[in-house]
């Protein structure tokens, strides 16, 4: 495949770092220049919205969309990555149901969030995992981001008799909605308080958000201690998990090429240059407005030309047109 261009969504498994999914790609694919849009973490899996040739200058674009991300956490136990891969550092008692629910609510909209101290985020040039692991405080500062949905999907409860042994309340992750059909008040019948062991939550988040973060924050919230078991990234802007490929089904024909369908989902808006006006493009030249065959729409927007070839990208605002980038002649897809 001559000068691959276009962008593949791929299924990462837990496990494998997201740089080494690139791997395959790039072997099957027959190309090195590629990029994906937003790290999982080790043990994490899901959705990577890869950028393959001209398009990785789209990377930064697809980074910032809102993900949705699936969350098991479990809760008693924090550990130092909180994740599964860690040590434990801190034992607390469980979270009751209702006090669960209470602060998937205080964390729903815009909050300060404290990054993990095992990231990959830089203090003063190195990574504060680095840092972390020899032993150095690092001091990451809170950053806003915004939750846009916190949904309790499912959980396991333990509850407490009136002799004050815990019971089971359920074996395996029950519906939410059918285990509260026997709760009256935050009780269940016959029973006290429930307590959550664990829980599968929906996260509709923005940029930048830790998911490890929120779980850890609603712990100490609920009164108790909590950590990510898995977390399962399904959605990154437009782009679904159930349309992404696998390490076992990619080929060279899960490029998704760019053309006016993929730029929609990309956020952008096709624009169609006029025939012949290719090289004016290439060139650099200004902007002006019979270059295009439409109006150029506000914000960003994919440029093709009159047979669909992916040219660039161009901004416009306030009436005026400015170059996002031009897709060099020598990189253009045939």
């Amino acid at each position: 495949m001559p000068n691959p261009s276009g962008i593949i969504l791929y299924d990462k498994k837990p496990g494998i770092t997201s740089f080494s999914a690139l791997g395959k790609i790039k072997k099957t694919l027959g190309t090195k220049k590629v990029g994906h849009t937003g790290t999982l973490d080790l043990f994490a899996q899901g959705l990577l919205v890869v950028c393959v040739g001209s398009l990785t200058r789209l990377a930064g674009l697809i980074t910032a969309f809102d993900k949705e991300y699936i969350a098991q956490i479990i809760f008693g136990q924090r550990t130092d990555t909180l994740d599964p891969t860690g040590q434990v550092v801190q034992t607390a008692p469980l979270p009751t149901l209702d006090a669960l629910k209470d602060s998937l609510q205080k964390f729903t909209g815009k909050i300060m969030q404290r990054p993990p101290e095992f990231s990959a985020i830089k203090i003063g040039g190195k990574r504060a995992s680095d840092l972390t692991r020899a032993g150095q405080a690092a001091q990451i500062p809170a950053r806003p981001v915004t939750v846009y949905q916190a949904e309790l999907l499912e959980y396991e409860a333990a509850a407490q008799d009136s002799a004050g042994a815990n019971e089971a309340a359920s074996n395996d992750l029950g519906i939410a909605s059918d285990c509260s059909q026997a709760q009256e008040g935050g009780r269940v019948q016959g029973l006290q308080t429930v307590f959550v062991k664990s829980a599968r939550v929906r996260f509709l988040v923005s940029k930048g958000t830790y998911i490890r973060s929120l779980a850890r924050d609603i712990g100490a919230d609920c009164g108790s201690a909590a950590r990510l078991q898995t977390l399962n990234r399904t959605r990154v802007g437009n782009f679904l998990l159930q349309d992404a490929v696998g390490e076992d089904t990619i080929s060279a024909s899960s490029l998704r090429p760019m053309d006016a369908d993929t730029a929609r989902l990309c956020g952008l808006a096709p624009a169609t240059l006029r025939p012949g006006q290719e090289e004016y493009f290439w060139n650099g030249r200004p902007l002006r407005p019979g270059l295009f065959a439409q109006s150029l729409e506000q914000g960003t927007s994919a440029v093709f030309s009159a047979d669909g070839t992916f040219m660039g990208a161009v901004f416009q605002e306030g009436g005026r047109a400015r170059y996002e980038y031009v897709v060099p002649k020598s990189e253009v897809a045939k």
